[in-house]
């Protein structure tokens, strides 16, 4: 299928399955989706984000090759932005043997530290997976989330205690998760 037909194919506003579906038989559709999420139409990137998410999870490995592209998505500044990137990206880090993570592992540490409450409910969203796909990284993901009493939370640039309380319950969740180890071999052939 060429570009112009796959365009049509979005154009029909089809459930996100048939997506999904599509995705994983035309080699077209991720690198395309990829970028409309870059783009600055806000409605269309967002639907391409949620698409990427849902196609990263059920084949990362078709996702993976574009994840310096995806990751540049990060710099926009947009938490809506970065919840679907970060999702996605710690979808496709159990193929990550190229070792791409290095790239974006600051900021998402930065991320988790951020006294935005938002930001920080983002980067603790998706701990568990980095910790499976990323072994090495679950110590300081741990030494973050029991430290979380110590943290002040801001919403509208005050103090929120309330804030604190759900970071406290985020950081408990994963504190007290079971990690299976990850088998990306399974997962990436």
């Amino acid at each position: 299928m060429n570009f112009e037909k796959i365009y049509a194919e979005f154009s029909k506003g089809m459930n996100d399955e048939y997506y999904v579906d599509l995705a994983l038989k035309e080699v077209l559709v991720v690198p395309l989706l990829v970028d409309i999420m870059l783009s600055d139409d806000s409605s269309n990137s967002r639907w391409s984000e949620n698409l990427l998410e849902k196609i990263s999870a059920e084949c990362p490995r078709i996702v993976y090759p574009y994840f310096d592209f995806i990751s540049h998505a990060l710099n926009k500044n947009n938490s809506l932005t970065s919840w679907n990137v970060w999702k996605i990206i710690t979808n496709i880090l159990v193929c990550d043997a190229e070792n791409l993570w290095d790239k974006v592992k600051d900021k998402y540490f930065d991320a988790l530290k951020s006294d935005s409450i938002a930001e920080f409910s983002i980067a603790c969203d998706c701990a568990v997976k980095i910790a499976q796909a990323k072994p090495e990284a679950e110590d300081e993901i741990e030494k973050i989330m029991k430290n979380i009493d110590s943290r002040q939370f801001l919403v509208a640039a005050e103090i929120s205690e309330t804030s604190l309380n759900v970071a406290k319950e985020k950081a408990e969740l994963f504190l007290n998760r079971n990690i299976m180890p990850c088998n990306s071999a399974i997962i990436c052939n």
